[in-house]
């Protein structure tokens, strides 16, 4: 160090930042720069690599403030999920309960559809036993026509007989009393 060189000391708070320029170990000085520019030499004994507690407070103070904000805002964060958790949840419970009723009505519609397909069959089956029922109704109706007419003819045959043995027989009986007359009767 040497005379030239101003001693810095006076003036300088307690953990101000400066730049180590040259270190002499022999006279217990080290050269320094402070943030505004001004160099000089001030005694090794009261540098620090680390920096003092208030700065340290400070740096913590606002790393904790840092923290509480984070905090903070992570538990809002936690509240705002936890109602949303629940939100869900009920939306869930809402989604199965729906589910659940779908997979009823589906089973129903499935039943609904067996007994569709069981009544089509059973309906063809009817069709078919409805077609030969009219059919044989047809075969009976045109019977009971042909039973008719010939019942007609029945009766007219017998009608006809009647009138022809009616008349066959008041034919006896007019000849007999025509006969008797004649051969010496009542008279």
């Amino acid at each position: 160090m040497t005379g030239e060189h101003r001693i810095l000391h006076k003036g300088i708070r307690s953990g101000t930042a400066m730049e180590l320029l040259e270190a002499d170990p022999e006279s217990g000085y080290s050269r320094v720069r402070l943030p505004d520019g001004l160099e000089g030499w001030i005694q090794t004994q009261y540098l620090m690599d680390t920096p003092i507690a208030a700065v340290l407070l400070e740096e913590t103070t606002a790393r904790l403030q840092k923290l509480e904000a984070e905090y903070n805002a992570n538990f809002d964060q936690l509240t705002a999920l936890q109602q949303l958790e629940i939100v869900l949840s009920e939306d869930n419970q809402a989604l199965k309960q729906a589910n659940e009723a779908l997979t009823a009505e589906l089973q129903e519609i499935k039943t609904t559809a067996a007994n569709v397909i069981a009544i089509k069959n059973q309906n063809a089956s009817l069709q078919i036993e409805r077609q030969a029922l009219e059919e044989q109704i047809d075969g009976l109706l045109m019977t009971v026509d042909t039973l008719d007419s010939s019942n007609d003819q029945d009766w007219f045959i017998r009608g006809a007989g009647t009138v022809l043995l009616s008349l066959l027989i008041g034919f006896i009986i007019a000849r007999r009393f025509y006969h008797r007359s004649i051969s010496g009767g009542w008279s």
